[in-house]
Parts: structure tokens; sequence; C-alpha cells
């Protein structure tokens, strides 16, 4: 071959049309968009050479809308027939990319070219006249035009005309589909509503709507900061002023900015709540967005800086990260502003998360706390008084009774609230700065028991049993009394010496078991009695959870490695056969208990105790069970789930130490989870062969979630999981109806990223 062989790269144009009108022009509502935003770049780079504001009487947009014409009118600078040609009907090309474009706050600047215009029209027309021409020039497309090019690039029509006299430019539009006006309108009005520029829409003045701040449109606000107040953020200066309503809600006025010491044209006002921030330029809408944030923000900013992506739905990195900046700085001094009053923290509690993550603790002096008196005072005054005569203990609500008596003592006990971000920061401040400890409950025994009843020594050889079991604590003694405080239980001793556990057995949390008799429900009420009042000394002494209280399952792992499969990386439950279960009405089983209980008499009917017509069939153990019950346990009444055989003999007692438990469902899949809400998580997986819609607020849902406050209950030499109600109708059988399920279950270890499963099937039961 010669030197001078080879070929033109060839485009496919048809596609490259359609893929970029795909991505700018999809509707009607992008076209008035963009040759309105062009349009007001012309005007505003039209003000700046002739040095007047762009909202002169005589600069003006006029946007006229009929049928499924639409046409956008601007007497700015014109372009004369190169600058069409090159500019305008060139793809990639822009004539916004110079210093006088981005000192006159021109928006546009990707030269998409009015090619993508034919994702909406059929028919582009556009004349224009450059300042000082004699004549214009008009330019024109069709659809037709394109299609008889063949996938080649096609030629626009051109010729002389005067219609854009004596300067500006008319884009005039023949769409695919008939516009909706009343849309267009309400468009069109949203974004360019606080533009300087004059833009009618139809005759109807659209823009130049006050860009009130704050200051200038609420009376009712108050200034809380300096008249000028200085913040920043890395590169980033701001100087405004922040207000708050007399509800105590925040809101911030930005008025100056300077990145690396130079100077940047910004307006705008935030609101320290969720929702969207509306991002303009000079007046113009860019997008709206949002900054992710812990205490929330919403509003406006106006700032030369900002610019949008190619598809004008977003704002480009650069610009993202200026914003976030912005948010930043001002989520910073509206979390200080808020610190400086009790009146402001009570109504932003969302501000602990931030608080605890940015090092501000020190800071929270005036937060409020409740004592366990029930009187209330501020960590400042607590630190006051924290002195070596005075200790301070923080404390659960569990523990109110104990740590009322610590402080009749002249000791200082901070009720921890529930909100977990508020709950740690108070912690972390009593800690660091009041030599605050925990309170467990500490009390003294006012009287030793002799003569124990028969059920009294039950009880106790029963929580013994259980803490040995469940807990692998051995080296304890219980000690039967009554107690200070009419509290029914205390535990002392250090993690090396024998524990003492002091048990009010005539206490009326015990008493009322009595009436249970000795059986199955006795026993899981006792297992329970202990996980609520004695869980957390238990498990810092158990080698089966850690001092945090997370189930520690590497070591039950060891213990038992013949009956785990052991899966490491990331989080996998290992697949094994499942077995279908059927579940009919002669699987439901009847617990009734109390004096007022279901079947009319006292005690509890169950077990080997039950009369003969309530005894599970011989060899047969129930797969769901229903307890009724007085009204002094209706806590426990509802269905129950027996767990897998092999799940409920490996860990069935660390499940039931598990203080979190809830349902989730969707679809054909119920998931019933019990987590020590640390680490780690029980998940028992039902999936059914229908679906599961349940009634919500919005109506029928086919998804859910619950928290389930019934404790499991060791029964028939088995382990259930309460049932939530709003499953019953899909787990419970009735009017001879069969249920078919699946069933598997699995632990799964978060700090890990690892799942145990039982070796044998998954499934049996």
């Amino acid at each position: 071959m010669g030197e001078d062989d080879g070929f033109q790269v060839g485009i496919e144009f048809d596609s490259v049309l359609a893929a970029i009108s795909k991505q700018i022009y999809e509707t009607p509502l992008a076209f008035i968009r963009e040759n309105v935003q062009n349009a007001i770049d012309a005007l505003r780079m039209q003000a700046s050479r002739q040095e007047i504001p762009s909202s002169d009487e005589g600069l003006s947009v006029q946007i006229l809308a009929e049928g499924n014409v639409c046409q956008i009118t601007d007497n700015g600078i014109g372009m004369s027939l190169e600058d069409l040609r090159n500019l305008f009907w060139t793809i990639g090309a822009s004539g916004k990319r110079t210093e006088e474009a981005r000192a006159a706050g021109c928006v546009g600047m990707f030269g998409i070219g009015g090619f993508a215009n034919f994702g909406v029209c059929d028919e582009l027309r556009v004349v224009s006249q450059a300042s000082g021409a004699e004549t214009g020039n008009w330019t024109q497309l069709t659809r037709a035009d394109i299609e008889q090019a063949g996938g080649k690039i096609p030629r626009v029509s051109n010729g002389a005309s005067g219609d854009a006299a004596p300067r500006g430019t008319i884009v005039r539009g023949v769409l695919k589909e008939e516009a909706d006006t009343e849309a267009l309108l309400a468009f069109v009005a949203d974004f360019v509503q606080y533009a300087e520029e004059n833009v009618s829409f139809n005759g109807e003045p659209v823009s130049r709507r006050a860009f009130r701040l704050p200051s200038e449109s609420n009376r009712e606000l108050t200034a809380i900061t300096g008249a000028t107040t200085q913040w920043s953020h890395g590169s980033v200066e701001l100087a405004g002023q922040l207000y708050e309503t007399p509800g105590h809600q925040l809101q911030a006025e930005v008025r100056e900015m300077s990145i690396d010491g130079e100077p940047v044209r910004v307006r705008g006002w935030l609101r320290f709540e969720n929702g969207p921030v509306a991002v303009l330029k000079r007046g113009f809408k860019i997008c709206s967005t949002t900054v992710g944030t812990d205490i929330g923000v919403s509003g406006v900013i106006d700032c030369d800086r900002l610019s949008p992506t190619a598809g004008r739905d977003s704002l480009d990195p650069a610009s993202g990260a200026l914003l976030a900046s912005i948010v930043t700085s001002m989520e910073r001094a509206a979390t200080l502003a808020v610190l400086e009053s009790p009146e402001r923290i009570s109504q932003h509690s969302r501000i602990f998360q931030y608080v605890r993550r940015n090092g501000m603790v020190d800071r929270i002096g005036n937060v409020a706390v409740e004592l366990a008196d029930g009187s209330e005072t501020q960590l400042k005054e607590v630190r006051r008084k924290a002195d070596g005569a005075v200790k301070v203990y923080f404390a659960t609500s569990k523990n109110k009774a104990l740590s009322q008596l610590l402080q009749t003592r002249g000791h200082i006990v901070v009720q921890l609230p529930s909100d977990h971000a508020k709950k740690a920061a108070i912690t972390e401040y009593l800690t660091s700065h009041c030599g605050a400890e925990a309170f467990d409950g500490k009390i003294e025994c006012a009287e030793r028991y002799e003569h124990l009843s028969v059920f009294e020594r039950a009880f106790l050889s029963e929580l013994e049993l259980t803490i040995s079991q469940s807990y692998e604590v051995s080296n304890l003694s219980l000690i039967p009394g009554r107690l200070t405080e009419d509290v029914p239980v205390f535990a002392a001793g250090s993690i090396s010496s024998q524990l003492r556990v002091y048990v009010d057995v005539r206490h009326s949390e015990i008493k009322k078991l009595e009436q249970l008799g000795i059986g199955g429900v006795f026993y899981s009420l006792v297992a329970a009695f202990a996980r609520e009042y004695l869980g957390n000394v238990l498990r810092g002494r158990s080698p089966k959870f850690f001092g945090s209280g997370a189930v520690n399952l590497d070591f039950l792992a060891k213990r038992k490695s013949e009956l785990w499969i052991l899966a490491s990386g990331d989080v996998e439950v290992v697949q094994r056969g499942t077995q279908r279960e059927v579940v009919t009405q002669s699987d439901v089983h009847v617990i009734r208990i109390g004096g007022g209980g279901g079947g009319g008499g006292s005690g509890v009917q169950a077990a080997e105790d039950a009369p003969d017509d309530q005894q599970p069939q011989e060899g047969r153990i129930p797969k769901l069970v229903r307890i009724e019950g007085a009204e002094e346990f209706a806590a426990l009444s509802g269905y129950y789930l027996r767990i897998p055989k092999t799940a409920a003999s490996v860990y069935g007692d660390v499940i039931q130490q598990c203080e979190g438990r809830g349902g989730v469902w969707a679809g054909n899949k119920i998931m019933l989870i019990a987590s020590d809400l640390i680490s780690t998580a029980f998940q028992f997986e039902v999936r059914l062969d229908e679906l599961i819609t349940t009634e919500g607020s919005d109506g029928l849902s086919a998804g859910g979630a619950v928290e389930l406050t019934q404790p499991l209950q060791a029964l028939f030499d088995g382990l259930y999981f309460p049932v939530p109600v709003e499953l019953e109708p899909f787990l419970v059988p009735a009017d001879g109806r069969e249920v078919r399920i699946e069933v598997r279950c699995d632990w799964i270890d978060f700090t890990s990223a690892r799942s145990w499963e039982p070796a044998d099937e998954a499934g049996s039961q």
C-alpha cells in the first residue's frame, strides 16, 4: 500500500445523537431548561460588555409555548453565522469557557450543542444576530434531514434573516408531542424564580423573586451570633449569622466566602433539618441535591463556584466537595450553638452522634440529666460536685431502686437515657470528667431467711442450675434473704472471688411464680429471671461471653467442635439440605398458666402435670406452642415456634441470653433473630410456600419488621421462639389447613465476618 492510503474515522451519527439526547433531553422540560439557560447566559455576557446589571429592563428572555411549539427569544450577545456553526451546531464546543463568561456568571459550559435538542424535537430553527452585525442568520435542521443523511453527519440549512435584529437569538423547536403548558410554566418558574434577569412565560413574568434571607423574611427569628461570625472548614472560610425560631429551630445566613483567601460570591440560608439543598448560580437553579450530615441540613445556596454535571441533575465532583465543606462548617457551628443552651439541646437530640464523632464530648456540660431520685440537673453541675467524698455513678432504669439507695447516702447517680448516641456521650463525659463508675446494683441483705418452703428451695435450685448450665459459672453461692430497697436479687463479689447471689425468694416478683407449679414454664421463667436481673454480671464471668457481653462464638465452636461447621471469609451460610415440615392443628399444643388461665384452674397445665387431653401425643414433640394465662403472665401469651433440635442443643442456652429479639419478613421468608446487640446474631429462618401480606398504615404490605418482647421458652426438652402476632395467620394452621414450612438457622459474627451452623441437617426437628 502507498504512503497516502488511509481512511477517515466513521461515525454513526444517529447512535451518537440518541446517546446524547437520552442523557440530557428526555422531556420538553429539559428542552426549555437548557435553552433558557443559554438565553440567560447570553444576557449576562451582554450586560457585562455594556457594564450594566443583567436585570436592566432593556434585557429579557421571552418564552412562548403553544401546542407542540416552544420558542425562546433573548436579546443577549447573539451569534454570528460562524458562532452558530462552530458553537451551537457543533457537539462538544462551547463559548462559555472563557474568563469573560466566568466573570459574567454563565451557568453552561459543556457544549452539548443544538443536536441534543432532537431528543424531544422533530425540527429546530435558530435565528441569531450578533451585536453590531448588519444582518442575522437563520439555521435549521429537521428529523427528516438526519434520517436522509443515512447515519452520516447531516447538513444544517442556513440563510440571511433579520428576525433577531438588532441583537439576540430565537430558538424555535417543534416538539414530537404537545407540551403541557401548565407543567412547563411551573418547571420554568422553579429554576428562574430567583434569577435577576427579566424572564416571561407566555407574557407572564416568572423571575426576579426576592431572594430573602432569614433576617429579611422572618421577624420571629432571633440572632444567636454576632452580625458577622466566621466559620471555616479546610481552605473554605465563611461569614454569616445564626438564628433560631421560638421553637429553637436553627437557621443560618451565609453572606461571604473565600477559598484559599480568594473571595467568592455567595449568598444563602440553611435550615438544620433533613431535606434537599437547592443550588443556584446567580439566581438560576442548577439542581437540588442532598448532603450527608448527622444533624440534617437543607435550604438554598447561591454560589459562583458551583457547577452542574452534564446531566444537570447533580453537581460535578469539585462543586459537590465545595458544598460539603460549606455544610460541614455550618453543621459544626449549629452544633456548638445547640450545646450552649439546655433548651436547644432538648430539641436537637440528634447532635450527639456528631458530638462523639468529632471529639466534642467535653462541650456537653449543659446537657440535662435525670438523677435517681427523679430530680434533674446538668452535667456541668455533676462535674462541679464530683470529688473524693461524693462519688458519681451512672445507671440504667433497671437499677433505679438501687440507684436511689446510693443517692440517699450522698452520692450522685445519673440515670442514662435510652437514646444510644446520647447515652454514649453522657457516659463518656461522666467517665472522663467526673470519675464516674457504672453502677451494677450494690445492695445489702437486711435479713437471712430460714426454713424455706418447697417452692423457695425449688426456685433456688433451678436458679443455680440455670447459672451453671447457661453461663458455666460454678464458683458461686446462693443466699436467701430480704434485700434493701425492695429488690429481688443482688450479686456481689469480684471477678476473682466467689460470686455471692442474694435472693429474696419471698419477693413479689418471685412469689407470683409459685402458682405455676414446678413444670416447663416455671423453668423457662426462672431462666428469664436470671437473664433480666443477673445477666450482665453473669456474662462478665462466663467464658461464653466477652467482657462487653458479646457472644464468644469461637469459644463455643472449640468446646463443641464436633457439632459445628465453620466457614471463614465473608459472611456466608454453609448450604445444607433442609427438611420440609408440615404444621397442622394437631401440632399446636396449648399451655395455660396462672390462676385465671384459659383452663379455668390454677397452676400450670403443661408437660407431665397436664391432663391427658393436654399432653402431646406419645413420641411427638409439638412444633407450635400457644401460651395462655392470667393477667400477670400476659407478657408471655402468644404462639411459639420450635427451634430445630440440633441448633437448640448446640447453642440453645446462649440464644436465651440474647437481649435483642425481633422478626423480619418479606415475600415468603421470615427471619426470627436473637442478638447480643453488640456483634453476633442467631438467625432462625422460616420459608413458607405462600407469600406473606400484612396490613400496614398504608394498606397491604409484603414485608415488615417488629421487635419481640417475649422471651424464648424452654419446653418439652426443646427451645421455642416467640412468633410475631402479625405472622400468626401464616404460621398457625386453622380450619384443617396445613402450613408447609422449611426451617434453618445459623449464627452470624459480624466482627469476624463468619457464620456457623449445626453440622447436622439444619432443618431437622
